[in-house]
C-alpha cells in the first residue's frame, strides 16, 4: 500500500525553534518527528510512501535518505508552505480509485496506522473517520477521504462529518499537534514515559525505579546511579562529572553540559551549557535559552554560557571563493563597459538600476544591475556585491526577499533572477526557490544561462 505524508508545515507557532528546525525534523526525544509516523508506517505494513515537504527539503531528503531504514521506499514531493492537500493531491495526478493512506506527519500520535487501515479495508466505500483523546489525528484513506481532504489541513480542527457515508473510529492512545513550545515539551515528556514509543539507546541504572533513562551511544556521563532523573541523552554527548541532571532531562547529540544543574529542560542538539548555570523548566538550542511556560525567549550573546557547540558549517563565500570573484569581475570589465554603453544607448535616462535588498547578515545594501532586457547580463554589476560577501554567486533571489529557509543565502544568480519579475506570483517563487535550493546549483544555474542565451540569440532578427 502506499502512504501520503504531510509534512510541509511552517512551524511558525514554534518559534523561535523553526529558526532551526522544520517541524518535520524537530527532534522529539532525539527523534525527528517525521520518523515517528514513518516508524507507525512500516510495522502497518505500507512499503512506499510519498513525502510532502517544502521548507528544508534538501535537510529532510539527506537525513532520511530513500528510507532503507525502515524497510521504506520514500519519494519526495515538493509543495508550496502549508499548501491545502487537496491542491497536492490534484498536482500528484493520483487516480481517483487509487486506495492510498494520507497522513500528516509533522504532528505526533501513538502508534495507530495498522489498526486504521485494517479497520478501513473493510468498508473500503466509507469513509472512516478518526478520533483519538478527541482530537483529529489526521489520517484518511482514499478513494473515501476525497470529500473529507479539509480534515488534513493544516491547522488541525476537529470537525463532524455526515455520518451517512462515513464511519467513526475511536483510537487509543495520544495526540500531540505540536502547536506551540509548551504543547512540544509535553510531547517530549509523553515519549520519554510512554511505552508506545521505542526511543533509540540502552536503560542506565538510577535511583528512579519506576522511570527509565536512555542513554545512546558514546556519551560520557557523571555518575547517575543515585539520582532520580529519566529521559534519553543522545549519542556523542559529554555532562561533566560534577554536573547535576534531575527529574525529567532530555539531551540531544553532541552536547557539551559544563558543572551545570539541568532539571526538567530539554537540551536540543549541538548545544553548548557553561558551567554554573541552573537551567529549570528551560528549552536550549545552541544559543537560545526558551521558556515554554511563558513562550518567551532569549538569544545568549555570552558564548561562555550557552552556545552551539560544534564549528559551523563553511559558508559558500570563502576568502579564496571570493578572491576568484573579484578576479572574476575584473576580467569581465571590458564586457561591463560594453554593457553600460548599450544601456545608455537603450535607456538614456536610467540605464542602471538601484535597489536596496537584504544582504546575508541582515544589513541593507546597494546593488545595481543594467536596465538591459537579458537578466544574465544586467545581473554582472551584483558581482561586486558577491566579492565582498555581502550575496552569493548563486542563491534565492534579494527582488522578492522570499527565501524560506533561513540558513539559504541571497545569491546574484538564481531561477526567480534569470525568469521571473516583479508580477509574479509569490507561491510561484517560493515553489521554485524550494527546489534550487535542494538543486546542484552550479549545473542548474549553467543550465539556466544556456537557456538565457539561446533565448537572446533567437530574438536576433537579422534584416537584408
Amino acid at each position: 500500500m502506499q502512504a501520503i505524508v504531510f509534512a510541509n508545515r511552517t512551524g511558525n507557532e514554534l518559534a523561535p525553534l523553526n529558526q532551526q528546525y522544520c517541524p518535520a525534523l524537530l527532534p522529539v526525544a532525539n527523534k525527528a518527528l517525521v520518523e515517528y509516523t514513518l516508524e507507525d508506517l512500516a510495522s502497518a505494513g505500507v512499503t512506499d510512501v510519498k513525502l510532502v515537504i517544502c521548507s528544508d527539503a534538501k535537510k529532510i531528503e539527506s537525513q532520511l535518505g530513500n528510507g532503507q531504514q525502515w524497510g521504506l521506499k520514500i519519494d519526495y514531493f515538493l509543495s508550496k508552505p502549508e499548501e491545502q492537500v487537496n491542491s497536492v493531491l490534484s498536482r500528484m495526478s493520483i487516480n481517483k480509485d487509487t486506495q492510498a493512506l494520507v497522513v500528516r506527519g509533522d504532528m505526533l500520535r501513538s502508534p495507530c496506522l495498522g489498526r486504521f487501515i485494517e479497520f478501513a479495508s473493510l468498508m473500503p466505500s466509507k469513509f472512516v473517520h478518526a478520533k483519538m483523546s478527541q482530537r483529529n489525528p489526521a489520517m484518511m484513506m482514499l478513494p473515501a477521504g476525497w470529500k473529507h481532504h479539509e480534515l488534513m489541513n493544516w491547522p488541525l480542527e476537529t470537525k463532524e462529518v455526515n455520518h451517512a457515508d462515513s464511519v467513526a473510529q475511536l483510537l487509543h492512545g495520544e495526540c500531540f499537534y505540536l502547536d506551540s513550545l509548551a504543547a512540544y515539551v509535553e510531547a517530549s515528556e509523553y515519549v520519554i514515559n510512554s511505552r508506545d514509543f521505542c526511543v533509540k539507546g540502552r536503560a542506565i541504572a538510577t535511583n528512579n525505579t519506576k522511570q527509565h533513562l536512555i542513554v545512546e551511544a558514546q556519551c560520557q556521563l557523571p555518575d547517575l546511579s543515585k539520582t532520580d532523573v529519566y529521559g534519553a541523552i543522545g549519542e556523542f554527548t559529554k555532562v561533566s562529572p560534577k554536573a547535576s541532571l534531575t527529574e525529567g532531562v532530555v539531551v540531544g547529540e553532541y552536547c557539551f553540559i559544563e558543572d551545570s544543574t539541568i532539571q526538567n529542560s530539554i537540551i536540543l542538539p549541538n548545544s553548548y551549557v557553561g558551567p554554573q548555570l541552573s537551567v529549570n523548566n528551560k528549552i536550549i538550542s545552541q544559543d537560545l535559552m526558551i521558556d515554554p511556560q511563558t513562550n518567551s525567549w532569549t538569544r545568549i550573546e555570552d558564548p561562555s554560557l550557552i552556545a552551539k557547540s560544534v564549528q559551523e558549517p563553511t559558508q559558500y563565500n570563502t576568502l579564496v571563493q571570493r578572491a576568484g570573484l573579484l578576479i572574476l569581475y575584473v576580467l569581465l570589465s571590458p564586457l561591463l563597459l560594453t554593457l553600460f554603453l548599450c544601456a545608455c544607448i537603450n535607456k538614456p535616462r536610467k540605464p542602471i538600476v538601484t535597489d536596496t535588498v537584504v544582504s546575508n547578515d541582515n544589513q541593507p545594501i546597494k546593488v545595481h544591475k543594467f536596465n538591459i532586457a537579458n537578466p544574465s547580463f544586467a545581473l554582472l554589476p551584483q558581482l561586486w556585491s558577491a566579492a565582498k560577501g555581502d550575496l552569493n554567486l548563486f542563491g534565492a533571489s534579494t527582488q522578492f526577499q522570499s527565501k524560506i529557509n533561513s540558513s539559504t543565502p541571497y545569491g546574484v544568480y538564481g531561477p526567480v533572477q534569470l525568469n521571473f519579475d516583479e508580477t509574479t506570483p509569490i507561491e510561484e517563487v517560493q515553489m521554485v526557490e524550494i527546489e534550487f535550493e535542494q538543486a546542484n546549483k552550479p549545473q542548474y544555474l549553467i543550465n539556466l544561462l544556456q537557456q538565457q542565451m539561446n533565448k537572446a540569440n533567437t530574438d536576433i532578427v537579422i534584416k537584408g
